[in-house]
């Protein structure tokens, strides 16, 4: 089942999906009756939706906008459009939208397209382990810093640059990034989380699947620094970055310091 966020500025409407969807099992964590508002509280949810369902037509910000807004926050998030323009479905499909429903519809209609959103969203999730793990594998036949070094810009070509909605962003804001970089491993089963001290940034992560599935290899936190560092470029800014602790080392997490100059 599904956590759900509802965002549409007809009160009745949201209040029919939160009945429908909660009888079909699903459950509602959130909803929001403008889009700039749903950005606000999308952005302060501890746990992020599985789907959103995403008006168009709104006060203050359209949908689009709004999905532009919180694929800034987190480029994997799953939003399913429901409108009766025809035309701004098709712009949302190729702005980032998983899928869309035209108004009016039976709840048929989005019960299935929900179970197909299910489905898309773990196969992507595991089609980006596995690219990733690829590379991962290839680090343990790897010979020397060279070797590593061009297998780091083949993931941020293969991997990276498919993860980030417009690869070719430069100056991204620094919090993006980290929303990104954060949300990049933590699709992989992950927990990476950071602290911001002005232009500091403390990341963390208290669980290695490499390890767990491959064995210890420092050359693998050569590749969490090297993937840090790959979207840390995106700011367009100079940057120092040291780890701290490691798990690999027998520390209980991972540590990362990264600071922009």
């Amino acid at each position: 089942m599904a956590k759900m966020f509802l965002v549409d500025d007809d009160r009745a409407i949201i209040e029919v999906y939160h009945n429908m969807l909660e009888i079909k099992g699903h459950e509602v964590i959130g909803e929001a009756f403008d889009g700039e508002n749903a950005v606000i509280i999308y952005e302060e949810l501890a746990v992020k939706p599985d789907i959103i369902l995403m008006d168009h037509r709104m006060p203050f910000k359209c949908g689009i906008r709004a999905m532009k807004d919180i694929h800034a926050i987190n480029p994997t998030q799953c939003v399913i459009f429901v409108t009766a323009d025809f035309e701004a479905a098709k712009d949302a499909l190729n702005k980032g939208a998983q899928s869309f429903i035209m108004k009016p519809f039976r709840m048929d209609d989005l019960f299935n397209s929900i179970e197909m959103a299910l489905l898309e969203k773990k196969k992507e999730s595991s089609k980006l382990r596995e690219s990733y793990l690829g590379y991962i594998t290839r680090i343990n036949e790897s010979g020397g810093t060279a070797a590593l070094a061009s297998i780091c810009d083949a993931v941020e070509e293969d991997v990276i640059n498919k993860f980030i909605p417009e690869p070719s962003l430069t100056n991204v804001p620094l919090e993006t990034m980290m929303h990104w970089f954060c949300e990049f491993f933590n699709t992989m089963d992950m927990n990476y989380t950071y602290e911001r001290e002005h232009d500091k940034f403390i990341i963390r992560n208290n669980k290695c699947i490499w390890m767990n599935d491959l064995g210890s290899n420092p050359h693998f936190c050569f590749m969490a620094k090297c993937v840090i560092s790959k979207f840390a470029m995106k700011t367009g800014r100079e940057f120092n970055l040291e780890l701290n602790k490691a798990i690999m080392d027998g520390s209980e997490e991972c540590v990362f310091e990264l600071t922009f100059i």
